[in-house]
Formats: C-alpha cells, structure tokens, sequence
C-alpha cells in the first residue's frame, strides 16, 4: 500500500516585470500574474491591509511635509512676494499647496514616485500645478512621453473617455498652452526598470504576511478552529489527474486566511471510506505566532529605515530608545539620514517650478520637532497666565476685574522706565482729552482707533517710526526687495516682514504689496500727523480724600503727568513687554481695588484713570 502526501504551499513573492504593452504605446506597470498592469493597486492593497505599513506612510509623510512650504522673502520684491504667497494659496483649483504637498509625499513614499500635471497659460506661463495619481500613469514607449488614465483595467484603456497623452515638463524650453505637460518622479534604484519600485520593496513579503496574519486571526476568531490537520481519503488511492483537482479544491475551500478555522463536511454511504482527520500537534504555538510577529514588525522598520519605532507612535518592547533623550537623539538622526534628502529634493522641484515662471528659487519646507527640549519650571510658569499659574497651586481663579498687584520692586522698575521715556505736551496742539474706561491694552487699541476715525485719519491706526521708515522706502521704490530694507534700516529680515505684513493689514499696502493712495497721503503729509497719548489722572467723579491717602503707584503716577510727560501705545507696550508680567499691564495695573468711602461698595478700580489725549505737531 503506498501512500502519497501532497504539501499545499504559498506563492513567493515575485518582483514585477515591466515590459511593452501589446494593446498601446506604453509599457504595463507589471506585465505578469497577479499584477497585469496594476502593481501600484498591490501596493495600496498591502497599504489598507497592514496596520504596521499604513501607520509607517503616514507618519513619513508628516515628518517629510512638516510644516509645509514657507518663504525666504529677503530676495524678493513685494510682486514677486505676492506671486508667491498666491502660487501657495492656490497652486491649481482643488486646494493649498500643504494639500498638494501632502498627496505627492504619499505617492512617493507608497510607490517610490510621484506625478503632477502642470498647466500653462497664454502668456507659456506655469498656471497651476495638480496631483495626478500615480497608479493612474503609463510611462510611454516614446521617450518623454506618458500617457494617463483612471482605468487601466478595461480591454481599451485608449478609448476612456479621461485617456490623456502627456509630454514631460521641458523646464529649460519654451511651451505652448495646448499641450498637456506632466512632472513624472520616480526614486533610482540599480537596474531600474520604466517604474519605480518603492523603498521598502525588500519587506513586502512581510507585509503581506502581516496583513494575512490579521486575517488568519480574524477567520479563526470567527470559525473557532485552530490546529493543523492531515487529512486521508480512504477510498482508494485516486489518479493523478484527480489528485490534481482534489487538491485545488481543497486548496480554494480549506487553504488561506480566508478560510481558517473552517469545519471540513464528509459525505459517503461506506463507514469504511471516510476519511480520516489526524491533528498536527501544535506545541507552543502562541509563542511561535509571537516570535513570528516580532520577526515580520523588525523586518519592516528595518525596510522603512526606522531607528526608533516610539517615533512613529508604535511601543518598542525592548524599552531601547523609550526616554525622551534617546528619542530626541534617534530623531535627529532621522530627520538628517532621511528627512533631510527628502525636503531637499521636493524644495529643488517647486523652485524650479515657481523659477520657471521668473520667481527667485525662495521655496523651503518647514521642519518640524518630533520630540521637544524639555523645558524648566521657570521657562513654563513664564508663558502661562495668573489663573493658569493660580489653578497650577491650588486656587481658584481671579474674579472679572481682580488684577493681581505689583510687588514694590517691580514698580520701581516701571516708574526707571516711565522717567527714560515719553515726551513733553508742550510741543503739541492738544485737540481732544477723552476719559474713556481703559482696563486693559486691548481698550486702549480700541478706543484709540475710534478716536483717529473723528479726524478722518487715513489709515486705520498711527504708524510707528519703523513702520513710517518702511513705508517710506517702498513708496519711493514698490519693487524693493526686502533685504535691502533690512540693510538700510539695520533690522533684522524678520522684522521687516513682520512690519511690512502689518501695513498690509492695516491697509497702507494692496494685496500685492503695493502703497495704497492713504499710505502715500500719510507720507506725503507729515505736518498734518495726529496721534493719541496717555497720561494718568484723578478720575472726574471722584471723591477728594482727606490727607495724602493714595497708593505709591498713583502718586507716582500722578507726579509724571503733573510734570507734564506723555506716553504713546508704543511707548507703554514695551514696558510691559520688557517686564514680561504676564496678564498684567500699565492700563490693568492702577492703584488695584478702591472702596468707596463710608459704604461696603467695592469697585476693581482706583480713584485714578488713563486719559487719552489727540495730539498734532505745532506747525
């Protein structure tokens, strides 16, 4: 009697095979079983199946977008940078460029390249720039030349209706606006064939286990069966040819993850010819299962680069590489072997793109802190507010209007600063003195405003000096580049952006940076400059007391207005800043809490308060 065993086996994986299409011009993203031309929908397959794989794409992909594009706007005219700041707005009609920005990663990471399609204008200008997935795209057997379709299973892909033939992108040639032109990027690898192959290729076999291995759980979980069988058919020994379908129909119904744990039916009429079902013993098999999964998650960090698995939020049982300075070191790490080249190569392409249409080279992505420095008690206490700092300790928080008081040394300080600063009424026209009820910065900005709005003030506020020094500048010369302002005013770049952002908003420059006809006004007649000061007084209701009862801080107060000194918002901003007193301010500060003489009444302010006074030069 012989008896003949027949092993059920998986598939290896095989790399793909691009070769000429015999339908078109193209060659076929896989020219062989089981991919067809569609090895990028294998690679997406693997993407939605294994929790490890989609988990890894998607953390790569922040880390490389960061913070999306930003500008060096030192080298830049205020046309150039409006041409910029609209090309990132809306680089084509479906979305910003962090959109954009984020599907090319994705692609390029997922299946080792990516593809855009730019568009031109009449004037063979670049006039956006879209995402075309990369699944989608047929590299053509003419060089240069691909071909795009959302549907390349159909018998006819040339027939659909959304079939585009597409010309590569000539960056250093003249175009034409009836052409479509396609950016196709793919990763180089030794002996690289039509398409890409992605960065992690050498793991797919442990991606695909790993997506099998859910399954198997899954259909287990479902069909409660988990041991390996032998199974003896007993009714005589069958031909080659039946062996042959009885083992693919075993195979299709009892084999793969799909079936695991499926009951077996018999049905035959002799006791004798049933089949016989012997188990494998399966001893350990929860540790091998373990060990395996360990095996298949190291085999894919290793593919994917990864020097520390906490990076990507998945917990490293080793405990290596878990306190937040390994981390810092192991993301340092990989933001320069990995992220770094990354942004390098996406920074080169969309500057070639923007310099296409005359743009300095000004794109950069922003990086982004995976893991942040620790920072000190004092450092976090700084940055938070009383009632932050007060529901830190224990208390509770402050009652609307309740300001906490300075200590003595602190106004000392202010009073230094008072003394060093400021200026004399006398040199101005006093137009208006207006008491209104300032509590804090934000009214004083507030009330300031409506009071310029009376005398028909251009712009929505007074400038400052920097501001006027500025203006000044790109009303002479709209086209100056802001590195030249930063030269001649002795700033630094970021000022000047902040600055020159701040007299867009205010609307002393158009949307293109541009002087607008108020700016120029304003400029052009600084004779005529009205502007608000401050000074500290004895409220108009208030009740005289008997001797010199008021705070420290309002005598001292009192004196500088007595000696007749003026402070603008500018000047009474910086004092506060230098302080750093958090949630406090000139205007919050005061003489604090008054009771009203002989009553129990309490009010969350002094007998004191900020008058503002509209003041002109004297011609």
């Amino acid at each position: 009697m012989s008896i003949k065993l027949i092993p059920i086996d998986f598939k290896s994986y095989e790399l793909p095979v691009f070769k000429e299409s015999r339908k078109g011009d193209w060659f076929e993203y896989g020219s062989e079983r089981p991919y067809k031309n569609c090895y990028g929908d294998f690679l997406v397959k693997l993407l939605n199946e294994s929790s490890k794989q989609s988990t890894i794409i998607d953390t790569k992909t922040k880390f490389i977008v960061g913070r999306g594009f930003a500008v060096e706007t030192g080298k830049l005219t205020f046309q150039e940078r409006a041409l910029v700041e609209g090309f990132l707005r809306m680089p084509n009609e479906d979305g910003n460029m962090n959109d954009l920005l984020c599907k090319v990663v994705k692609d390029k990471k997922v299946f080792g390249g990516f593809a855009m399609q730019i568009r031109v204008n009449a004037n063979n200008k670049i006039a956006s720039v879209d995402h075309i997935d990369f699944n989608n795209v047929r590299v053509g057997v003419e060089d240069g030349v691909y071909f795009y379709t959302d549907d390349w299973k159909s018998r006819n892909p040339e027939n659909n209706e959304d079939f585009t033939k597409m010309e590569v992108f000539p960056f250093n040639e003249q175009v034409n606006s009836e052409t479509d032109y396609i950016v196709y990027f793919k990763e180089y690898r030794p002996d690289l064939g039509e398409y890409p192959l992605p960065d992690y290729v050498a793991s797919i076999p442990y991606l695909e286990a790993d997506a099998e291995i859910s399954n198997f759980t899954l259909q287990n979980i479902k069909n409660n069966l988990s041991s390996g069988y032998i199974i003896s058919f007993n009714n005589g020994q069958p031909s080659d040819e039946e062996m042959a379908e009885i083992e693919r129909r075993f195979k299709d119904y009892a084999t793969g993850t799909d079936n695991a744990g499926k009951p077996l039916l018999s049905f035959t009429d002799q006791a004798s010819e049933h089949p016989t079902i012997m188990p494998i013993p399966v001893n350990g098999q929860d540790e091998r299962f373990i060990n395996l999964n360990t095996q298949i998650t190291q085999e894919i960090f290793t593919a994917h680069a990864i020097v520390s698995p906490m990076l990507f939020g998945i917990k490293d049982s080793t405990g290596l590489g878990n306190n937040a300075q390994e981390l810092r070191t192991s993301a340092e790490l990989y933001q320069n072997l990995h992220i770094d080249p990354e942004q390098d190569i996406l920074n080169d392409l969309f500057n070639e793109i923007i310099n296409y249409n005359g743009i300095p080279k000004c794109l950069y992505i922003q990086k982004i802190e995976p893991i942040q420095a620790e920072l000190s008690e004092a450092v976090v206490v700084s940055v938070m507010t009383q009632d932050e700092i007060r529901e830190k300790i224990g208390l509770a928080p402050l009652e609307a209007g309740q300001r906490v008081q300075m200590d003595d040394q602190t106004d000392e300080m202010i009073f230094t600063q008072l003394e060093r600063t400021g200026f004399n009424a006398n040199d101005f026209e006093v137009l208006e003195s207006v008491t209104n009820e300032i509590t804090c910065l934000e009214d004083a900005e507030r009330f300031e405003k409506e009071l310029l709005g009376k005398y028909g003030f251009a712009l929505e506020r007074v400038l400052t000096d920097m501001e006027k020094a500025v203006l000044d500048m790109v009303v002479d010369n709209p086209s100056l580049p802001s590195n030249e302002i930063r030269k001649a005013l002795e700033i630094s770049i970021e000022d000047v952006n902040e600055i020159i952002q701040e007299l867009q908003n205010i609307g002393a420059l158009d949307v293109d940076f541009n002087p607008t006809q108020d700016a120029i006004d304003t400029i052009q007649k600084p004779d005529e400059e009205i502007f608000v000061a401050y000074k500290y007084i004895k409220r108009p209701d208030a009740l005289p007391l008997k001797g010199n009862k008021s705070r420290r801080f309002c005598r001292q107060m009192l004196s500088f207005a007595q000696m007749g000194r003026l402070y603008t918002l500018d000047q009474l901003k910086l004092l506060r800043n230098d302080f750093n007193q958090t949630g406090i301010d000139i205007f919050t500060k005061r003489g604090g809490w008054y009771t009203l003489p002989n009553t129990s009444l309490h009010r969350p302010y002094c007998r004191h308060i900020w008058e503002q006074v509209v003041l002109r030069k004297k011609l």
